[in-house]
């Protein structure tokens, strides 16, 4: 399955604003998007009109030097063109095409010079090759089915200036560009859902401590990879997929993974919305979630058992302090060193993630951590809404869970001995956090995660239904799609903006 590429085609008459469109495109576009490619800009103009200048320069993505490129002859029969600045550009955009890896190229633009195989003609057809996204060409209208025909573009999106407003135009396209990143969004979700229920399960299986802050962590790594791939583009995204199928691990309660795993990918992905994607951005992202990790787990133990919790750690990591030699900490001392950790090793895997590769070992994540999983439910309908009776019986069971009864008598132990209450009080805040356990498990069992996925595309447009079935490929170890960045056979079908003339296989025309 190869993944599709989104090819444009901006056209109108002279003058209608096909440079002022690509350009717009490219800054709307640029905080998420990398790009490589050329903008034809007029210089000199003998009128006020851009159309009627006296030489274009051409404005090379990456460089600030502009290069010269068509001058207007004396008769006004056309332009001279620099063949030291084709040679030139072709040569910088290559390069970038095969060492930038950038999502989209735009190429203004292409005419008659390259119907006649001169010009930029080499360069279009190395762009629809190459495994970029996206190609966005500006394109003489009056040659519009001819380039189509030449370089077999089947069904470019059109955006006819003529009759589009630009605006509107823009916004379809980003629309556009950002639903070709479905189907990697969805590998992704599935590569953060297999983990997630393959080994969040196996940690659960084994009471292994602190199993929460450390599938944080891998979360954070995992974030972070994904993020390099797409410049920080669906993050959130991915996390509220694997979030959803992490309904279906075996082991342990669901639903409060479920809502941590979808905030703190919120979290991660805040100071990479408002400051795009780069190393401050990544690190306060890591920094955040680790921190945000951390205070909802507390937050949490303090609902269930109000501030006495906290005076049971104090305690313990007191008497923890005197058996060793040493004085004994305030409660903030405490907390104050639990974030400094927290924070200190998030920069560290952070500035890791970022700096060294990790997809391939991501694609070589050990399936047997999902062995514990039964794949039927791809097949069976167990989604099926209970009955409040059944869902009250079975929540019941949940309470009843040894990793549940465990972490309770290790709490009740906790505040007997550490938090100075009687037994009296000790068993009055038991009661308390196993009414609000009851109650969570409830709302867990009564959640429709697939429901509440395309609650959220119908609300938000999030593109939940194009990625979905890719991640429930991978979590039910269907046969893996292509590479994550496989370039294309063919082009996409996407619908026109405006207008979609029919390009048949009729004879190439050249003027």
């Amino acid at each position: 399955m190869a993944l599709p590429k989104l090819v444009v085609f901006v056209t109108g008459s002279v003058g209608k604003g096909k440079t002022r469109f690509l350009e717009q495109l490219r800054r709307v576009t640029a905080p998420s998007w990398s790009a490589c490619g050329f903008f034809c800009v007029a210089e000199s103009p003998r009128h006020s009109d851009a159309a009627s200048a006296s030489s274009y320069r051409l404005a090379v993505i990456g460089r600030r030097e502009t290069l010269p490129w068509a001058r207007r002859r004396p008769d006004d029969r056309g332009f001279d063109f620099c063949d030291e600045t084709l040679s030139a550009a072709t040569a910088l955009v290559r390069e970038d095409l095969s060492t930038a890896n950038p999502d989209i190229c735009f190429l203004d633009e292409i005419g008659a010079l390259e119907l006649g195989a001169m010009g930029f003609a080499a360069l279009f057809r190395d762009a629809l090759a190459s495994p970029c996204r996206a190609v966005v060409v500006a394109v003489k209208k009056s040659v519009l089915a001819e380039v189509a025909n030449e370089f077999n573009v089947v069904t470019p999106v059109m955006v006819d200036l003529d009759k589009a407003d630009p605006s509107s135009a823009l916004k379809m396209v980003v629309r556009r560009l950002s639903s070709t990143d479905a189907e990697r969004i969805g590998a992704f979700a599935g590569i953060a859902a297999l983990t997630e229920v393959g080994l969040g399960s196996t940690l659960h299986a084994y009471r292994v401590p602190l199993k929460g802050h450390a599938l944080a962590y891998l979360q954070t790594l995992l974030l972070i990879t994904f993020g390099k791939a797409l410049r920080g583009r669906g993050v959130v995204r991915i996390s509220l997929l694997s979030a959803m199928l992490k309904a279906f691990s075996p082991m342990g309660n669901t639903f409060r993974p479920m809502a941590y795993i979808f905030l703190q990918g919120a979290v991660f992905a805040a100071p990479v919305r408002l400051l795009g994607w780069n190393l401050v951005s990544v690190l306060l992202g890591a920094v955040l979630l680790s921190c945000f990790s951390l205070a909802l787990s507390l937050a949490v133990d303090y609902l269930m058992f109000g501030v006495s919790i906290f005076v049971a750690l104090t305690g313990f990591v007191g008497a923890l302090c005197n058996w060793i030699g040493a004085p004994a900490p305030s409660l903030a001392c405490v907390l104050g060193a639990a974030f400094g950790l927290k924070i200190a090793l998030a920069l560290g895997l952070g500035l890791l993630a970022y700096r060294v590769d990790l997809q391939p070992w991501l694609r070589k994540l050990p399936q047997r951590w999902s062995r514990r999983r039964n794949p039927s439910w791809l097949s069976n309908d167990d989604t099926k809404r209970r009955s409040l009776a059944q869902t009250a019986w079975a929540s019941l069971r949940d309470l009843l869970r040894p990793r549940f009864v465990l972490t309770l008598f290790v709490s009740a132990l906790l505040l007997v001995f550490f938090a100075g209450l009687s037994q009296g009080d000790a068993a009055t805040l038991m009661a308390r956090g196993l009414c609000l356990s009851y109650l969570g498990f409830v709302v867990m069992r009564r959640v429709d995660t697939r429901a509440l996925g395309d609650w959220l595309d119908r609300r938000a447009g999030l593109g939940i239904g194009e990625s979905l079935p890719v991640a429930l490929r991978m979590l039910s170890q269907a046969p893996p799609p292509e590479p994550l960045d496989a370039q294309a056979d063919a082009p996409a079908h996407p619908t026109a903006l405006v207008s979609e003339p029919s390009f048949g296989a009729s004879s190439k025309g050249h003027p």
